[in-house]
């Protein structure tokens, strides 16, 4: 097994170096790249030496994975003020529970967020008693899972064309003034509640953060916001990202000069590429294992087989300028600005030459916090800070583990016992 470590770290860096070259895409794949992926599906991915096959929510939408579990779903979609079609997935019930909008309406909804470059995926294909979705459901809650703008699901607009450089210029700002907020009204209009439980993971509390500032009105709607390993200021790394966002300035030029559009496709070449060498062999199951500590951070209790299906589901998609904002903070020594711009675009569009920073006093819907200290991503250091300055925190928890990843949140064995049991203590009775 060290052997096949071994081999699996010394090919890492190159297909993170392979995957960041292809993951620049502008325009959607043709009809045969589509039928390569489809004879991937069929062929490449079963097995090269029958020792790794894909667990079949690998290729599973997350609909399809939650009917497969015999739950409810419905779809719904949302447009927002500017043009966006983004698509809600609701669990109304639990497992051979009747559905009847008497009963749903009066469940208290809950709204799930995930992070950057993801889907509600996050929250459904972990097992059914260790996934947060199901837990809520089977708890009596109505849950309702967001996807962000530019997304596998939400990838519609009005009037512009996916396929355009200008549908893909958005940052955290739009995720946070329209997306979310846009998602809640619909959400409580759908219910007839006054008000709704929040809970983000990662990029999802850094937008809801970003929203309280923009749309104040919201912190209004919210019963309680409970932050899963949160984003907001970066003043610390212990990643891969480390050793990428130095580079922050050069790629907004590349990007640029590229136009680059769409980043991190999930039908991208590289991404098939990837999901391809995971399910090929042993070696090519621990080289995914790597990268997966390289991006969330090592882990003792992942569960591996959610490692493949991470493969089929992650990235999703999303607007370069994401990423860079996310750097950007990072390069900054630790701030939670708006996007930076450069001094003339910033003094167009803020009137100042500095990006002005988001005020954490603004966030004043009840908030939990529930984070590790081994996350490296969202670490110790920064939780402190965002502790000091939120308007109305009840509580800054812990995760009880010696040793518990950023993807943990999601895909440890021990998420429910160490997550999710305590987070329904944060949330109000169904």
């Amino acid at each position: 097994m060290a052997t096949v470590i071994l081999v699996a770290n010394a090919v890492v860096t190159v297909l993170l170096a392979w995957m960041t070259l292809n993951h620049f895409q502008l325009v959607e794949y043709d009809p045969m790249d589509i039928a390569v992926n489809q004879f991937q599906r069929l062929v490449f991915y079963s097995q090269l030496d029958g020792s790794v096959r894909a667990p079949p929510e690998t290729f599973m939408t997350v609909p399809e994975i939650i009917q497969s579990r015999g739950y409810p779903v419905e779809i719904h979609h949302v447009t927002t003020e500017d043009g966006y079609i983004l698509e809600l997935h609701r669990i109304p019930g639990s497992v051979n529970e009747p559905v009847n909008t008497e009963s749903t309406h009066k469940k208290k909804p809950v709204f799930l967020q995930h992070g950057i470059f993801a889907t509600d995926f996050v929250w459904a294909v972990g097992p059914s008693n260790g996934s947060l979705a199901y837990i809520l459901a089977d708890h009596g809650y109505d849950v309702w899972m967001g996807n962000s703008r530019g997304n596998t699901y939400s990838r519609k607009h009005k009037t512009l064309d996916p396929d355009s450089e200008k549908y893909w210029d958005f940052t955290w700002e739009e995720l946070g003034q329209y997306d979310l907020p846009n998602s809640i009204d619909y959400v409580l209009k759908v219910t007839g509640q006054q008000k709704v439980s929040y809970v983000g993971y990662s990029l999802g509390c850094a937008i809801f953060y970003v929203g309280a500032n923009l749309r104040p009105e919201l912190n209004d709607k919210i019963e309680v916001m409970i932050g899963l390993a949160p984003t907001s200021t970066v003043q610390v790394l212990d990643n891969a990202f480390k050793l990428v966002a130095p580079l922050s300035n050069p790629l907004k030029y590349v990007m640029q000069w590229t136009k680059t559009g769409l980043f991190l496709p999930s039908d991208g070449l590289s991404s098939r590429f990837l999901r391809f060498v995971c399910n090929s062999s042993h070696i090519g199951s621990a080289t995914c294992q790597t990268i997966n500590f390289y991006v969330f951070g090592y882990s003792e209790t992942t569960n591996s087989s959610l490692v493949h299906v991470l493969v089929g589901h992650y990235p999703a998609g999303g607007s370069p300028k994401t990423m860079l904002q996310f750097f950007d903070n990072y390069n900054s020594g630790g701030n939670f600005t708006r996007f930076d711009y450069g001094e003339s675009g910033n003094l167009e569009r803020y009137g100042t030459a500095e990006a002005p920073k988001y005020q954490m006093e603004l966030v004043t819907a009840p908030t939990y916090l529930l984070w590790s200290k081994t996350d490296p991503v969202s670490t110790p250091r920064d939780i402190e800070w965002l502790a000091m300055r939120l308007g109305n925190l009840k509580g800054s928890v812990e995760v009880n583990a010696p040793v518990f990843s950023h993807g943990d949140f999601f895909m440890s064995t021990q998420a429910s016992k160490l997550v999710y049991e305590p987070l329904l203590k944060m949330l109000p009775p169904p």
